[in-house]
């Protein structure tokens, strides 16, 4: 058989290339290694071994600085067994940086995860290997090869699980009522029938082992929840004369199950009284699969941690040699920490041309809390909280960054790469001012890429100067596959900020919107003596009145290139905000010259949605084309087939929500939201549709929201051809990074079986398309494309529906492989 791997296709040509400068060593010049020792006095040609001895070295030079301090890191993968924490004591001084930076073309790699190796076949059948961890290792994440592994779940609505939330206390959901603030308690579980629509291997839950390690996930709408396993019992249930209960931890279990079903506020109870107080549609209504127990395992690709037993367990994919592979497992949870405090700040520290990697985030593990999302990555927690009517709570807690920083001042990353993290890759959290995110690269990361400014009430009006997260830019980076774990999580999120700008990025494959900003539904914005009711359900002034306005104003979204968005969620958009952004037009909200493309066909949402208690944003020059509408979707029945699925156990919820996917019914539009406020102007945008997706109607005092929204020369396209070009080019990452290894396909492995696994050299976060040949005339492409999330990229031909026939059953046939993301130059 003749083979030919090639070639260097590109859609632009490499017209430069960005290479470290490292200017003549000074005085202030140290270096690190990771065959350094931490004896030696940190030289070029003796360096330190660690990051922690540099910075250490660097903190005595600071009083006197009067130039910029550098530590120069070699390549080689640097292990740390604690976070880099930078305090006040490490800020550059006397206007000088301290510089964080990679010697000359090497690639210096920071991770938080220890190398597993080790492997011994446990299970031939299923081909399940297991190697020894060390004591207490925890972990919530596995790569293999820079590849994410799964870990170990069920299939997709199992049949016969069923929750049941039995509430202590449901309160009348009038306004006013003092029984609403109740704290949420309660038992119940989730009920079960051991039902033979499931497979063998698992469908007995009294077999499952380490239960209390064992998570019941749902996704739905924007949501998505992690609960807890306490036990599996054979305590009956109430909803069947043969079910039994797996009880759940709390106060995860209260949590997930505070959203209840109420009508109209303004009436306070609903048009049928009985069903005020009914599990709510963003409730733990259904089990979308259960995840992390050794029964689960069965699929190529699927990992589990024994933390009794400090054993894990990984079943390779195909192509994978378990005597090679480069395994790692996460098991520190923050890489760098920088936080001062209002008086001193962490300042003046600049990070170039590194990579972050394999770091992991342990919260959904702990305590019995879970993770009972809210919106966009901040998620409820403790066991205080009351029954929710509207779907968002007061108080929520910020999904931790891997790289964290607070009341941090001019703090620069540059040209480096965040890949593989657990948790936020990058958060710059209260009283971040002045800092800089440029030219970097996001990819295969938990939660979002990147989190600025907070959502709280602190956050909204801060008692100083000092606690304002402001002036902060994040300009040309490629954002592509966030939110691996936490499907509800934005690409970027930007909470209560003055002057922020998001400006020429590419953000593409994201589960739920690519861009959010705000928070709180209009709920801290003062309205009519009280707040706007911003979200259905909710009250005026349950969160407080407020006499002045929030922090939110001159906040810029300009010329980013969205697409693959709302890939896995639905109701979310390209851009979606809340609340007001300022205390007029002029000094609110700017949102220009952003492309929009290829939402998931399926994904209902708004592509640029200004949702509840949205105000004075005005949209310029932005585009959106091939994003059709999307459908509402509940999810499927049983096994992700149809409602009269013939289970052991009924979910009457289930059923009827899934019978609404299964219905079609269209959601979404160019633009849209839900108790929206207005005054929003819409000028000289391109969109095929101009009718605002009132979701869900709003009249106050006779005044019907949104009001005041003005339109003025727009124009209506019905594809990107009708949209000038100047647009076009100018949205979007333009990264410029040269590759250690040029850019081909360097090996192919034949298979048993007959498939053909393809190696090749690639950027982090690129974009490529394989071809394939019988005749080295037509080509034909393989659809989709692959996204790289290292430096290197394996392919597998295995066949339909990618190609035709097994290679090596036909006839001779010919691959290449093509660059052409357009972030790259």
């Amino acid at each position: 058989m003749d083979l030919m791997f090639c070639c260097r296709s590109f859609a632009f040509l490499v017209s430069s290339v960005l290479a470290v400068v490292s200017p003549s060593p000074l005085a202030a010049d140290f270096w690190v290694s990771p065959l350094g020792d931490d004896s030696n006095p940190g030289s070029e040609s003796e360096p330190f071994l660690t990051l922690e001895r540099a910075k250490l070295a660097v903190r005595d030079l600071l009083p006197t600085q009067s130039q910029d301090l550098h530590v120069n890191l070699y390549g080689g993968v640097y292990r740390l067994a604690s976070p880099l924490i930078l305090t006040d004591a490490d800020s550059g001084q006397n206007g000088f940086d301290v510089v964080y930076r990679a010697v000359t073309d090497e690639i210096p790699v920071i991770v938080g995860s220890i190398p597993v190796d080790g492997w011994t076949l446990v299970d031939s059948d299923l081909g399940i290997y297991g190697a020894a961890v060390p004591d207490g290792v925890q972990s919530r994440q596995f790569f293999v090869n820079e590849q994410r592994t799964v870990r170990a779940r069920t299939i997709d609505y199992p049949a016969s699980f069923v929750p049941k939330f039995q509430p202590d206390h449901l309160p009348d959901p009038t306004c006013g009522n003092p029984d609403r603030t109740v704290p949420v308690t309660g038992g119940g579980g989730i009920e079960y029938i051991v039902d033979p629509l499931n497979p063998e291997a698992w469908r007995d839950p009294t077999t499952w082992t380490n239960q209390s390690q064992i998570e019941a996930v749902i996704i739905t709408q924007w949501k998505s929840m992690r609960c807890l396993i306490d036990e599996v019992t054979e305590d009956p249930g109430i909803l069947n004369d043969n079910s039994k209960l797996i009880k759940m931890q709390t106060p995860g279990w209260w949590n997930a199950n505070m959203f209840r079903n109420a009508g109209d506020s303004t009436k306070g109870k609903g048009d049928d009284p009985s069903d005020v107080g009914q599990p709510g549609m963003w409730s733990f209504f259904e089990v979308t699969y259960f995840e992390n127990a050794y029964q689960f395992l069965n699929e190529p690709g699927e990992w589990y941690l024994d933390e009794t037993a400090d054993v894990i367990y990984y079943i390779p994919r195909v192509g994978e040699d378990i005597a090679t592979i480069d395994a790692e497992l996460p098991v520190i949870e923050t890489l760098i920490q920088g936080h001062g405090s209002d008086l001193s700040p962490v300042a003046n520290v600049r990070i170039e041309n590194l990579t972050f990697s394999y770091s992991t985030w342990l919260g959904p593990s702990q305590n019995g809390e879970g993770y009972i999302c809210d919106q966009s990555g901040f998620h409820v927690t403790g066991d205080s909280n009351p029954t929710n009517f509207s779907g968002h709570v007061e108080t929520v807690t910020r999904t931790p960054g891997n790289l964290s920083f607070r009341y941090a001042h001019d703090i620069e990353f540059r040209n480096s790469i965040f890949a593989h993290l657990g948790g936020v890759a990058l958060d710059f959290g209260r009283g971040s001012q002045n800092n800089t995110v440029d030219s970097n690269i996001f990819t295969d990361i938990s939660s979002a890429a990147i989190q600025i400014g907070g959502v709280q009430k602190l956050d909204a009006r801060p008692e100083n100067a000092a606690g304002y997260t402001s002036d902060n830019a994040v300009s040309n980076n490629l954002i592509t596959h966030t939110g691996k774990d936490y499907v509800d999580a934005a690409g970027i999120f930007v909470g209560f900020t003055e002057r922020t700008s998001i400006l020429e990025n590419t953000i593409t494959h994201t589960p739920w919107s690519a861009i959010a900003l705000g928070w709180g539904w209009g709920l801290l914005d003062p309205f009519d003596g009280s707040t706007y009711v911003g979200a259905p359900n909710a009250c005026p002034g349950q969160w407080g009145t407020f006499t002045t306005l929030t922090a939110n104003r001159g906040n810029r979204v300009m010329n980013n290139r969205i697409e693959n968005f709302i890939e896995t969620v639905w109701d979310g958009g390209a851009i979606y905000t809340l609340g007001r952004q300022g205390p007029d037009l002029a000094n609110g909200m700017l949102i220009e010259g952003n492309v929009a493309s290829n939402k998931r066909p399926d994904g209902g949402g708004n592509i640029f949605y200004t949702d509840g208690g949205s105000r004075y944003i005005t949209l310029r020059n932005n585009v959106s084309f091939d994003n059709p509408p999307g459908y509402i979707d509940f999810g499927q029945g049983p096994l992700g087939g149809s409602i009269f699925q013939p289970v052991a156990l009924a979910n009457e919820m289930q059923d009827v929500l899934s019978l609404l996917t299964d219905l079609k019914i269209s959601y979404g539009s160019d633009t849209g939201g839900c108790r929206t406020f207005g005054d929003i102007h819409y000028t000289e945008n391109y969109f095929g549709d101009y009718q605002f997706f009132d979701i869900c109607p709003y009249t106050f005092d006779g005044v019907k929201y949104p009001t005041r929204m003005t339109y003025d020369l727009n124009f209506f396209i019905s594809n990107e051809s009708q949209v000038p070009s100047s647009i076009l080019d100018a949205a979007g990452a333009r990264l410029t990074r040269s590759n250690p290894e040029p850019f081909k396909i360097t090996s192919i492995t034949p298979l048993p079986g007959g498939s053909i696994l393809i190696d090749f050299n690639a950027k982090p976060g690129g974009k490529y398309y394989i071809q394939f040949s019988e005749d080295l005339m037509i080509w034909e492409t393989v659809l989709p494309a692959i996204y790289a999330s290292g430096w290197s990229v394996q392919w597998l031909d295995d066949g339909p529906p990618e190609t035709q026939s097994l290679p090596l059953l036909d006839k001779s046939r010919f691959y290449r492989a093509l660059e052409v993301d357009t972030a790259w130059e």
